[in-house]
């Protein structure tokens, strides 16, 4: 009988081992041991090959390795894999004493203690370092994944990592849920939660509720398994705020400040969740409590209210007593100058000269004091000065918030794409009257929402977050193959419920989420009864009033840098002709140059493509008595006319980079 060849049949048990038969890699390897029983390499795939069927017989086989291979750094991690209690205990003292990297909690303590004390780069580090030396082991995995949440980064893959290896730890599935949220799939979130009952996940679960649109979900959830405070009252007030509970939410508030939240931030964080379910008594109750304390954003805030709804005169004396209080408060000048047309003798003008002239300014201030100081100039037509301020003021929010068009570009084709199955899934979403006002911003959106508002049949909700709450789920299941009519119906039932809850519409609804323009398709299977308003206006306007406009965090980083924004516009453009396309029943195109010069044939057509009655209010909206929450709350206030036409041409020479990014010409096409 020939020689077995146990090379080679130590290469078939791999090959079969790596196609998942561990069954036949075992009967070849007991070939080879029958032969030759002291080899251990081939002890150590044993071991491997055991690990999940038979533990005690994998320890054997790794013990048996070890014995022959005593630094071998992976047999000792993988002996650690298989024992529990006192022998896992011991085995990692034994390898500490023998400087053997095991990936154990012991070894990850100094990464613990990095996240502690909030040094999460130093831990991301660590981390990476350990998972090198211990590339199967739990901990490093999921101390990865807890140091990039802490640094919001992506997070998923260490922590679906971590769970693999161990399904039963209940950190790292909280983790692992906030990472999916995170990346923007809550049904993945959802299902790692799924059996969990801790307060823990009750925040977790919470918080992914308000996201997709399920508030009160949230409320039942932290009332069912509430976490203590300060963090469960907190999470409490902000759910209840959503729902329109503003009294209840303030109380809930006030025991979360007691027992130690941040008073100020989370009665700001409450004012703006009640706001957004529209009520505004509520909002005002929570600021009013924190004037308790009036600092400058405190009063900023306030005074910003007072502007929504057009009591100029109350933002007025809160703006005052904010600059007083904080001569520095880049936002208070901001807001102040943003509701008003300056003129020379204007008594804060000195100030805000005096608070640039500092060197001790925060960034973010000092940008905001260029904004406010831009506006003036624009006013006092001082047009020289103007571009000087707006240049300081986007380079220093174009480092604040990186753009990359490249992103942009690559979630367009995404979205784009998604058509092709959207167009043919069945819906029985609601098709309540639904009226999506987009376009690029200061593209004069708030105008048409207006002019809408104006009618007797509609009610105008602003500038609405509830769609891309409601359509997370959708992107989510069309990216991972598990779209159903299902999640579309109910993604259009979470965001009708949202809007109407806000608005108290019996008819029409108006929003103006101008984000809505890059899922005008996903919009409109949801939602039967909606119809899209695309408002278009001479670019070259929109992109210089984009650059005198600072947007808040993180928004619109495309309109700090001229280059950028020309080559976003197009983007835009490319975008809105794909759905104009698609749906060309749905889509209605208003040409803000057309509108000015002529309103009404132009607001007949839209309230004929909205399948609205004619109303002779829709010429006068300036004369709606409602709030308006975007950075045109003066503008739109004012009648139709065509005072913002053709500004773009008095600084063309500073629009260069725009106009020449125009020229951008954009293919969806992967």
């Amino acid at each position: 009988m020939a020689p077995l060849d146990l090379t080679a049949l130590y290469q078939q048990g791999l090959a079969a081992q790596q196609a998942g038969d561990t069954a036949a890699a075992l009967a070849l390897y007991d070939q080879i041991l029958a032969v030759k029983s002291d080899i251990p390499e081939v002890l150590f795939q044993c071991a491997r090959c055991l690990a999940d069927r038979d533990p005690k017989q994998a320890e054997i086989a790794f013990r048996a390795a070890l014995k022959l291979k005593p630094k071998e750094a992976a047999i000792w991690q993988g002996l650690h894999s298989v024992l529990r209690g006192g022998a896992r205990v011991k085995l990692e003292k034994d390898a500490q004493r023998a400087k053997v990297p095991l990936g154990s909690e012991l070894d990850a303590r100094p990464i613990q203690q990095a996240l502690a004390k909030g040094r999460a780069d130093q831990a991301e580090a660590g981390a990476m370092a350990l998972g090198k030396l211990a590339p199967a082991a739990f901990w490093p995995a999921y101390l990865l994944g807890e140091a990039r949440l802490a640094l919001s980064k992506p997070a998923v893959a260490p922590l679906e990592a971590a769970t693999a290896r161990d399904p039963n730890h209940a950190p790292a599935r909280l983790a692992l849920a906030r990472a999916y949220a995170a990346a923007g799939r809550p049904i993945a979130a959802e299902a790692v939660l799924d059996d969990l009952t801790s307060p823990d996940s009750s925040l977790i679960r919470a918080r992914l509720y308000r996201d997709t649109g399920r508030p009160e979900e949230a409320v039942a959830t932290l009332d069912a398994h509430p976490p203590k405070p300060p963090r469960g009252p907190a999470e409490l007030a902000l759910s209840l705020a959503q729902t329109g509970q503003g009294d209840r939410a303030l109380e809930a508030a006030k025991t979360a400040i007691a027992a130690g939240a941040p008073r100020v931030p989370l009665l700001r964080t409450l004012a703006l969740a009640c706001e957004e379910a529209g009520d505004i008594s509520g909002a005002e109750a929570a600021m009013d409590h924190a004037l308790s304390d009036p600092t400058a954003d405190v009063l900023t805030h306030r005074a910003q209210l007072h502007q929504s709804a057009g009591d100029f005169s109350a933002a007025d004396t809160a703006l005052t007593a904010a600059i007083e209080a904080n001569p520095m408060d880049g936002e208070a000048f901001r807001a102040y100058m943003n509701g008003r047309k300056l003129t020379p003798d204007d008594p804060l003008l000195p100030r805000l000269d005096a608070a640039l002239a500092r060197a001790d300014l925060k960034p973010h201030d000092r940008a905001a004091l260029h904004f406010a100081a831009a506006k003036a100039r624009w006013d006092l037509k001082d047009h020289g000065a103007v571009f000087p301020h707006l240049d300081v003021a986007n380079r220093l929010m174009a480092k604040a918030y990186p753009y990359s068009f490249e992103a942009d570009l690559a979630e367009a084709r995404t979205l784009t794409s998604e058509w092709k199955t959207l167009k043919d899934l069945p819906s029985d979403g609601p098709d309540d009257p639904v009226l999506f006002v987009t376009g690029l911003p200061r593209s004069g959106t708030t105008l048409i929402e207006t002019i809408l508002a104006a009618h007797a049949q509609v009610t105008a909700g602003g500038e609405m977050p509830f769609l891309g709450r409601a359509l997370s789920p959708v992107l989510e299941a069309l990216r991972h193959g598990t779209l159903t009519p299902d999640i579309l119906s109910t993604a259009g039932a979470r965001y009708l419920t949202a809007a109407q809850r806000r608005t108290g519409a019996p008819q029409v609804i108006a929003d103006k989420a101008i984000a809505t323009f890059s899922r005008i398709g996903h919009a409109a299977r949801a939602l039967p009864g909606a119809r899209f308003i695309l408002v278009k206006r001479d670019p070259r306007d929109t992109g210089l009033s984009l650059y005198r406009n600072m947007f808040p965090e993180g928004l619109h980083r495309y309109a700090y840098d001229l280059q950028a924004m020309g080559r976003y516009i197009r983007l835009h453009d490319a975008v809105t002709n794909f759905w104009k396309d698609a749906l060309p029943e749905r889509v209605q195109v208003v040409d803000y140059e057309a509108l000015t010069a002529d309103p009404e044939p132009q607001i007949r057509a839209l309230l004929e493509a909205a399948n609205l009655p004619w109303d002779p209010a829709c010429l006068a909206p300036e004369a709606s008595a409602r709030r308006i929450q975007t950075l045109s709350f003066a503008q739109a206030r004012q009648p139709i006319g065509t005072g913002a036409v053709a500004g773009w041409r008095r600084h063309e020479a500073e629009l260069q980079p725009l106009i020449q990014a125009l020229d951008t010409d954009v293919d969806l096409a992967p």
